[in-house]
């Protein structure tokens, strides 16, 4: 198991994303505390979690509010003693996307603000404190996206999404002789059907296709398989980096054809 033992604390645990990692993890031996401001959801994957003999504590609430990302250190440290990992699924803002910079409304602002730049803010600076307490090191993994799905949007999502991404880089640097990993994941376009299937495997669909646009989306299992790696040992050595989980979209593969 790749996992096996390390205490994972993944925040933003809905039903697509959200879903695929948490299962997958504690298919490869983690222990899991899982947060979302969903309590049903919540219980829901920690039920598809039990059932195949998997480890795992539920805490509802929102990495916007210092008080609920608190309390979600503190549930890791009474189920586990200690943490491993902050897997950091948050963010969003995707609204007002088709809106120029002078358009954006104050409202959007306050939201895109708050999801992409405060709650990791606040996830983060908690896990490190922790990390640098135990003394033993610790892992980060911030979920992002693509920059094509950061185009996609309006000016302040892609901001605040370049936000994480230069946070997190440097916090790999002020953290390196603490052995504090620190990486991203960029996801491009993914389905977004909720997950009822409690086994997670590969996705064996090619790449290969004709154009971007009609590329198949992501699937939740794509972006698991890519997480795994990045919180295992297999991936010491790895810190200060961005991977793109994105069929290729931002390198603009074109001329293929579908197999």
């Amino acid at each position: 198991m790749r996992l096996k033992d390390k205490v994972v604390l993944f925040v933003g645990a809905g039903e697509h994303l959200g879903r695929s990692a948490p299962l997958l993890f504690a298919q490869e031996g983690a222990k899991l505390v899982i947060v979302a401001r969903r309590e049903n959801v919540l219980k829901e994957t920690a039920e598809m979690i039990r059932a195949k003999g998997g480890s795992v504590e539920i805490c509802v609430g929102s990495a916007i509010n210092k008080d609920d990302v608190d309390r979600m250190i503190q549930t890791t440290l009474d189920a586990y003693g200690h943490l491993d990992v902050l897997y950091n699924n948050i963010g969003g803002g995707w609204v007002e996307l088709e809106k120029k910079l002078h358009e954006i409304s104050d409202e959007a602002y306050e939201r895109i603000i708050a999801s992409n730049l405060t709650a990791v803010y606040n996830t983060s600076k908690a896990a490190v404190i922790q990390f640098l307490k135990q003394g033993k090191g610790g892992c980060i993994l911030n979920i992002v996206a693509s920059n094509h799905v950061r185009r996609m949007a309006n000016p302040l999502y892609a901001y605040t999404k370049a936000g994480m991404i230069e946070m997190s880089m440097n916090m790999a640097n002020d953290y390196l002789d603490d052995g504090i990993r620190v990486n991203c994941l960029l996801p491009g376009l993914f389905d977004w059907q909720p997950i009822k299937e409690p086994n997670v495997a590969p996705i064996p669909v090619n790449l290969i296709r004709t154009q971007p646009r009609i590329a198949r989306q992501g699937f939740p299992a794509d972006l698991s398989y890519a997480g795994l790696f990045m919180i295992s040992d297999e991936a010491s050595f790895i810190s200060g980096q961005c991977l793109a989980v994105d069929g290729g979209d931002d390198v603009k593969l074109e001329g293929l054809v579908l197999d």
